[in-house]
């Protein structure tokens, strides 16, 4: 959002209702790592297509700040796991820092990249299997070891955990409109900068200049789980709310007053003023392997401010 490619528009503050009664505070690392498994990083042998268009997420060229990485089909979640951040550090200690790497999800592995290393290493194809760029897979290198050492492997045995998403300068979420979208009735709109350890499982949007609001959904577009759009979007500046997963259940952040403004573009981003900081205890769970649907964290459309 730095260089003015961002429109800031109203600073907004969160506006929480609480879906499910029992939402607790959790300590910003309330994940441990994942129960041991065979659970591998390889290095991708090309890295411009985890910001190309075409990535599963729909992240393109967005300066996520974070390595980015792929994951396979358990991990990725039918593509709720898009803007998840995890804690990944090798088993072997002698090559690896016990800290890792940070990396953020941004794109399923397809079958042709998992099965590309098979030659070296067999049971990788049937591993929970991170895809990293050169510098994430170097960044695990424990002090005296080589880059090279390390990335000569193209494969290794990891351990990870699920870790809020901290930006380096203290990001708000942003909505970036998609090159598809027609003003004022077609929007799609991707989340960038979702920070906490939250996933996001509905999106609102309002004008902003009428009272009482008429909420209206938007819907994950098929085969881009990373965008939500809507072909009734209404006219004038829009407003935006969100239903994010948080401690045992759920929660509401709305934005205060008009995010989009009234002449949005394909292309522009805009500041949502939202800090996403919450930690989603089930997230743990559900971000260790594909066992549970997300469908779990319920919500409702009707609820009020």
């Amino acid at each position: 959002m730095d260089n003015g490619d961002v429109h800031f528009l109203h600073r907004a503050t969160a506006v929480v209702a609480l879906l499910l009664p029992l939402v607790v505070l959790a300590a910003a690392h309330s994940c441990d790592w994942c129960p041991r498994r065979h659970s591998t990083a390889s290095l991708l042998t090309t890295e411009a297509y985890l910001t190309d268009a075409g990535a599963a997420c729909g992240f393109g060229a967005a300066p996520l700040e974070l390595n980015v990485a792929a994951v396979t089909a358990d991990l990725f979640r039918d593509g709720h796991a898009c803007g998840s951040c995890y804690q990944l550090r090798c088993r072997d200690r002698r090559l690896c820092r016990e800290d890792g790497v940070n990396v953020v999800v941004a794109d399923l592995a397809k079958q042709q990249q998992v099965h590309e290393d098979e030659e070296t290493n067999r049971t990788a194809a049937a591993s929970l299997q991170f895809l990293l760029t050169k510098d994430a897979f170097a960044a695990m290198a424990e002090h005296g070891v080589s880059a090279h050492q390390l990335t000569a492997r193209h494969t290794i045995e990891v351990d990870f955990r699920r870790i809020p998403c901290e930006y380096k300068k203290k990001k708000s979420l942003a909505v970036r409109v998609e090159e598809t979208s027609r003003n004022p009735s077609h929007l799609a709109i991707q989340m960038l900068y979702q920070g906490g350890q939250t996933d996001i499982v509905a999106v609102e949007i309002a004008q902003a200049d009428v009272m009482p609001s008429s909420w209206r959904y938007m819907t994950r577009r098929e085969g881009a789980p990373g965008v939500w759009s809507t072909s009734r979007a209404p006219a004038g500046p829009l407003q935006l709310r969100i239903v994010v997963t948080a401690g045992s259940g759920g929660k509401w952040l709305r934005s205060d007053g008009e995010v989009l403004r009234a002449d949005w573009q394909p292309g522009d981003v805009y500041d949502t003023g939202l800090r996403v900081t919450d930690v989603a205890a089930r997230s743990c769970r559900l971000s260790c392997a594909r066992s549970t649907s997300i469908e779990e964290w319920t919500w409702s459309s009707d609820d009020n401010f």
